[in-house]
């Protein structure tokens, strides 16, 4: 309950005015009703030095100095009773009317730390605090359970020397070496199995390799770059190379090359053919098919390419009832059976229609008309149900002769057939045998002694696998190396 004052003043501002006096009565009515001596000086309109300045004179004590007399009231067996009945913090608090630091004190009073639920900076040990990183707990919850503040949780770390998860981590980064990292890519190992192996995190990693300089096949794909000159790029493409051959020539990738192709603005036989599709308008390009032309004509009038006339069909919605090829309204049903009946081949069957095999495929799919290429997919959709049964025959050691006369398959479906269902054959196992094959366990082997085939036999992989291996760590045998130093 609020008790009301009779104001003296005008209201209080956040220094209090000067010459206001309080009564003995209005202070004890104000505490009566649970105001603390700082909310007493604010409704009294005064400042809190002045307040107890006149508390004095009124000869009225400060609550305060009676602190430490009414903590002497709270007997050490009822304060261990509620401990033992788990009681909170906040309850033990508001029980005895007492506030979170007197809650310390008397622990540290009656010798009851034991107890203690939380704590405060002056009682917590290296011990408690370490137990509860070690234990994993998020420092919010850390926080909470010894009642402190986030800043005062990481000087205690820094004061009481705790081991955390960041000063082991860091500890861990500060041992890592720039010839670790450069022997861990050289075995080829990606960037999180390096990361993995150095017990570090990735994006780590990624610094210490900055920190360190190391030349990565980014940073060497990126001075590659660098060193090409538009001059060079631009002679390269009117000398009419591939852009395969221009990028083994400049050591640069596929997309790095279009990279530079933009960055410079060079116009390419690619990039004036996409600005001509982007020319041509959807009036332009219906008048054409309305006057019933073919596709080969339409595209020689615009000078585009197959390709660019369905896609310009499609992005700007010309109608055009020819589907995938004008040809194909002339094509009846009987005739594709007939073909089909007849069939030699897939381009005597196109020569025959005039037509391309994906004309072909989609008039065959639209007529429901059975071809090599369906009762193909039919025949792999049916194996299908028996891929357990031929995965049982793989793992026996059947070879892939023996699963296509069981199966009555050619060769072609039984590759198909592997793919599809991701079945496990043995050229697979010794392919994913490969990939496992460091740099150290080759040099190991020939260390000891052994020649190529030992080497391919002992890892079940074929000698050109073992070649291609040598070739991409860059191994060199004894002969190689004898034989390198015959010919200087």
């Amino acid at each position: 309950m609020k008790i009301s004052v009779t104001p003296l003043c005008t209201p209080p501002s956040f220094t209090g005015r000067k010459g206001v006096q309080i009564t003995k009565e209005q202070v004890l009515n104000l505490r009566a009703a649970g105001l603390g001596e700082k909310k007493i000086a604010e409704e009294l309109g005064v400042s809190i030095a002045n307040y107890y300045k006149q508390l004095k004179e009124l000869g009225i004590a400060q609550k305060l100095a009676n602190y430490s007399d009414e903590l002497s009231k709270i007997s050490r067996d009822k304060f261990e009773e509620l401990l033992k009945q788990n009681f909170s913090i906040l309850d033990i608090c508001k029980y005895f009317k007492i506030t979170t630091t007197a809650y310390y004190t008397l622990l540290n009073k009656f010798d009851l730390r034991n107890y203690m639920h939380g704590a405060n900076s002056k009682v917590i040990t290296k011990e408690i605090l370490q137990e509860l990183v070690d234990n994993k707990i998020p420092i919010e919850e850390i926080c909470k359970r010894l009642n402190i503040s986030k800043s005062v949780y990481f000087s205690l770390v820094c004061k009481l020397d705790i081991q955390t998860e960041y000063k082991k981590s860091k500890a861990q980064v500060a041992k890592v070496t720039k010839e670790d990292i450069e022997r861990l890519i050289e075995t080829g190992k990606t960037y999180p199995e390096i990361a993995e192996a150095l017990n570090i995190a990735k994006p780590t990693l990624q610094r210490l390799i900055t920190k360190f300089q190391i030349k990565t096949k980014i940073l060497q794909k990126k001075e590659a770059m660098d060193n090409v000159t538009k001059e060079k790029l631009e002679e390269l493409i009117a000398s009419g190379k591939s852009l395969d051959e221009i990028s083994r020539e400049l050591n640069i990738s596929p997309r790095n090359y279009s990279t530079l192709v933009n960055r410079f603005g060079i116009m390419t036989v690619f990039r004036e053919g996409k600005a001509n599709n982007l020319s041509i308008t959807k009036e332009k390009l219906q008048a054409l098919v309305d006057t019933g032309r073919s596709v080969q004509e339409i595209c020689e009038t615009l000078n585009i390419s197959d390709a660019s006339f369905y896609h310009l069909l499609k992005r700007l919605g010309v109608n055009y009832d020819y589907k995938h090829h004008y040809k194909l309204k002339d094509i009846s049903k009987n005739k594709l059976e007939q073909t089909v009946q007849e069939w030699e081949s897939q381009a005597k069957a196109e020569e025959e229609l005039n037509v391309r095999a994906s004309t072909f495929n989609y008039k065959a799919r639209e007529e429901k008309v059975t071809t090599v290429l369906s009762g193909s997919i039919d025949r792999l959709n049916d194996l299908g149900r028996k891929k357990d049964e031929i995965q049982m025959y793989l793992d026996e050691g059947a070879t892939p002769q023996e699963i296509c006369e069981m199966y009555d398959i050619p060769p072609v479906m039984y590759h198909s057939l592997i793919r599809r269902y991701n079945l496990i054959s043995e050229a697979k196992k010794k392919f994913d045998n490969a990939k496992t094959i460091t740099k150290e366990q080759l040099e190991q082997m020939l260390k000891s002694g052994k020649s190529k085939a030992e080497i391919s036999e002992e890892l079940g992989i074929s000698s050109r696998t073992l070649a291609l291996k040598f070739d991409k760590f860059g191994i060199k045998t004894k002969d190689e190396r004898k034989n390198k130093t015959n010919i200087k």
